[in-house]
């Protein structure tokens, strides 16, 4: 009878416990673990060279982020510049129409899912390109300082042997365009121009003395004054002995000395 045999079996080799705890299913880890020399001990940690395929694939990754961070900062850059334009006045120009149309191709490229709400926006910028700004209603006011040369009303003749030019350029619309009749009297006086700009329909004229170009000489006999019927008029006095010259001034309101208009006078010549 065969008797069992007392010898010792040989242990079983056992792998050693991985150091994950639990199941790693990045696959950049997956082909830096397994891209070895192919002497099956790809998974074992050992010192040596840096896997090709790792760095290859994160280079790969680099580029592919930095190259939409560079698409999507020129988009920007585009849309600035195409935004400075327009303010700037020049939304009529080839080059910024050009502009305008690389915007959009580039935005349709490289930028699909945003895509329609872009080209909404730019459709309505490229409709605008071109049209003329609307003109203010017929009864609105035009801004401070302006003046509309269609309402400028201009009457010349002679008075006391002076040749007179008055005209009238009202800011407000509702100032109707009557130019002041000018009165000269007096001797020396060869001609009078009045270009009275009245800012408001409150707007009363008054004159300090008109000053020539030397400022040893001065003209103080014109003012605004109301002849018989009671109308304003422009009154010019002349005098023996005045220093021929060009006087002038300029027109003021008589409460809040906000300029007018202006006067030359001139004497002598």
């Amino acid at each position: 009878m065969a008797t069992k045999s007392k010898s010792r079996k040989p242990e079983r080799l056992r792998r050693s416990d991985p150091e994950r705890g639990t199941p790693n299913r990045s696959p950049t880890d997956h082909i830096r673990n397994h891209s070895g020399s192919g002497n099956g001990n790809g998974g074992n940690k050992q010192s040596g060279p840096k896997s090709q395929v790792s760095e290859t694939l994160q280079k790969a990754i680099a580029d592919i982020v930095e190259l939409s961070s560079t698409v999507i900062e020129d988009q920007i850059r585009a849309g600035q510049t195409a935004a400075e334009r327009l303010r700037d006045g020049i939304s009529g120009s080839e080059r910024l129409n050009k502009d305008v149309t690389a915007l959009v191709d580039g935005l349709v490229t490289t930028t699909k899912d945003v895509g329609a709400t872009w080209l909404e926006l730019l459709s309505i910028v490229l409709r605008s390109i071109g049209k003329e700004p609307s003109p203010p209603p017929g009864g609105g006011r035009p801004p401070p300082g302006s003046s509309n040369p269609s309402r400028t009303k201009t009457v010349t003749g002679t008075s006391g042997g002076a040749a007179t030019t008055s005209s009238i350029t009202p800011n407000d619309p509702t100032i109707e365009p009557v130019p002041l009749d000018i009165v000269v009297t007096g001797t020396g006086v060869k001609s009078v121009t009045l270009d009275l700009r009245p800012p408001s329909l409150r707007f009363v004229p008054f004159l300090h003395e008109l000053q020539g170009r030397d400022p040893k000489y001065s003209l103080a006999t014109v003012e605004f004054t109301r002849n018989d019927k009671g109308k304003l008029v422009l009154s010019v006095r002349g005098q023996a002995g005045q220093h021929q010259a060009v006087y002038a001034g300029v027109v003021v309101d008589s409460y809040t000395n906000e300029p007018g208009g202006t006067v030359s006078v001139t004497i002598g010549r």
